[in-house]
């Protein structure tokens, strides 16, 4: 079934890949992705959903919590370089399980910590693991996929992070108030553990990680019978090592190379706007509950709206760009959600806030999914892993500064209005970005550059 077939006769395992038809296979591995995804959504952005309740509790003042979000920031970019590239030696799956575990410990540790600086460590060790989850999650869903549900099932697959968020905004509404902060991250660590009993039973490994390894692996026999028609090991070949021999300095500058050097600047651009916003918007809850006034309660609900009109957002921005490109619809969503960035300072705290709210959610989260396909679009098969991938570094790098940036208008005093105000920049400067990139470059929704 390998690479005994004789040459000509039997696709690579990439090949096979990409042009089995999609099956309940595929809705298995976008099941569990999604609920990886949910789980780790939820331990990402616990702090900030009971951040004004933390900083009571520790007695300091809210921007004295600024470091410790960041410090979240700094361990997700460690992660990303750090921890997620070790699947390559052990395997996404069990990489994904052992930072799943990881991700569960860290919350136990946070309930028990009784200074600023012990919270901050373990949030740092939190984002290290949380970052290798959604990095090898993301890599292993879309090594599964077939090339023309690719970008759904990764999409649907990130869209998984919305549920854990409206489950923060249940939290925030009914459990934050009778049971103090420590009910969130008992949650948070509870979650990961009933988790990873259904990933050991029925997550595969990467078919690529095993061919690679061991071709004669019965994993590999499995899934590759799963996959083929009548349930019999379908005859492939193994991909030729020789690209693995490239080195990694020289993959970064294959990405810098003529005809690339504009285009990845400007997408490094677009990430930094889309990740500045993300990490600047961390402050959202105590605003809201700050600065605009409202009930814990009410709180809440403005995280569920974000997260479902987010959820729509995610789920349905594959279709737009099929039919309407990326030129067209991504850099416009993320001009969308400035606008209504703004929508949110002016109309607060009436229900104008609330639609403006959704409005930007729902821009926001289907335009960060669209970068995805946009980063994967624009490099070749050679070196797209190393070009999303530092692509998605330099957006956290940005991550580090991000809280910092969003704390500016609760430092100065200047109001919901002026928060607002701030997160909408970096939303504006990701949409020119790409608006620039796309001219400059055109990319195909089919994930092919267009002659130019």
């Amino acid at each position: 079934m390998t690479d005994t077939a004789q040459p000509g006769t039997a696709p690579d395992i990439e090949t096979f890949l990409d042009n089995v038809p999609f099956s309940r296979f595929h809705v298995k591995v976008m099941a569990l992705g999604a609920l990886a995804m949910l789980v780790d959504g939820f331990d990402l952005g616990v702090l900030s959903w009971v951040l004004p309740m933390v900083s009571d509790d520790f007695g300091v003042k809210r921007v004295d919590l600024t470091w410790v979000i960041s410090m979240q920031m700094i361990g997700m970019a460690l992660g990303a370089y750090f921890i997620a590239p070790l699947a390559d030696q052990v395997g996404r799956k069990k990489l994904v399980m052992i930072a799943m575990l990881g991700v569960s410990v860290c919350c136990f540790v946070t309930i028990l910590t009784q200074t600023v600086l012990q919270l901050a460590i373990a949030r740092l060790v939190t984002g290290m693991f949380a970052s290798a989850v959604i990095a090898n999650m993301v890599a292993l869903s879309s090594e599964l996929a077939p090339a023309r549900q690719r970008s759904t099932v990764v999409t649907v697959v990130l869209a998984g992070a919305m549920p854990g968020a409206i489950l923060g905004s249940l939290m925030q509404a009914f459990l934050l108030e009778p049971f103090g902060w420590h009910v969130a991250f008992w949650l948070g660590g509870v979650m990961p553990l009933l988790l990873l009993p259904p990933l050991l039973m029925f997550l595969p490994e990467s078919p690529k990680f095993l061919a690679t390894r061991n071709p004669a692996d019965p994993r590999l026999r499995a899934i590759v019978a799963s996959l083929s028609p009548g349930g019999s090991p379908a005859a492939f070949t193994v991909p030729d090592k020789a690209e693995g021999s490239v080195s990694s300095l020289q993959r970064v500058r294959e990405l810098f190379a003529p005809g690339l050097a504009l285009p990845t600047t400007l997408l490094w651009l677009g990430f930094l706007g889309s990740f500045g916003f993300i990490s600047a918007a961390t402050w959202k809850t105590t605003v809201f509950r700050d600065l605009v006034g409202l009930g814990w309660q009410n709180v809440g609900i403005t995280t569920g709206i974000g997260v479902v009109a987010g959820a729509i957002g995610m789920v349905t921005i594959g279709v737009t760009i099929d039919r309407y490109g990326f030129k067209a619809i991504v850099p416009t969503y993320f001009l969308i959600a400035a606008a209504a960035a703004i929508g949110m300072a002016l109309l607060a705290p009436g229900w104008g806030m609330y639609v403006a709210l959704a409005i930007n959610a729902l821009t926001q989260h289907a335009a960060h999914a669209g970068l995805a396909s946009i980063a994967s679009s624009l490099y070749p098969t050679r070196n797209r892993a190393t070009g999303v991938g530092l692509a998605y570094g330099a957006g956290r790098a940005v991550s580090v500064i991000g809280p910092f940036y969003g704390a500016l208008a609760l430092e100065h005093g200047w109001g919901a209005l002026g928060y607002f105000f701030l997160l909408a920049g970096p939303l504006a400067c990701a949409g020119v970005m790409l608006l620039i990139l796309l001219t400059v470059r055109p990319i195909q929704a089919a994930g092919r550059v267009a002659a130019h």
